[in-house]
């Protein structure tokens, strides 16, 4: 009776640690891997406005945006001369839970910390704050 005690527990044992040893899907973060353009229509005072770029935007002269991903690669696009979009290159590290702060290799753009105001799959509300370059 006791074998068959111990051989149950130590079968359970088993059991629940192949299940909390198996790694846990990661869910996807709507934020990662997508290239958000500002929406300038929908700013406020305060709060920058961006949509993903398969979004049905008004037309508008150019837009600016960002992607970024989970890696911590970053990718500021302003609007080049041509009236094209200019890549800028940089990085990402989280210094809060809504904070990012984001730095380029060279000089320009300045980098910038990017406090999330609201984060839905369509829909992200930011501030940019300027920071000084550790």
């Amino acid at each position: 009776m006791h074998t068959k005690y111990i051989s149950g527990l130590v079968l359970t044992l088993f059991c629940l640690m192949g299940t909390t040893c198996r790694q846990a899907p990661e869910a996807l973060d709507p934020f990662y891997d997508k290239t958000w353009l500002h929406a300038v229509e929908e700013d406020s005072a305060e709060v920058e406005v961006y949509r993903p770029n398969t979004y049905a935007f008004p037309p508008s002269r150019g837009r600016t945006g960002f992607s970024l991903s989970a890696d911590g690669t970053f990718r500021l696009f302003t609007i080049a001369p041509t009236d094209g979009l200019e890549e800028h290159p940089g990085r990402w590290k989280k210094v809060k839970d809504d904070v990012l702060r984001i730095r380029f290799a060279a000089e320009q753009p300045e980098g910038f910390d990017l406090q999330i105001i609201s984060l839905a799959p369509d829909l992200l509300k930011i501030k940019k704050v300027p920071t000084k370059a550790p």
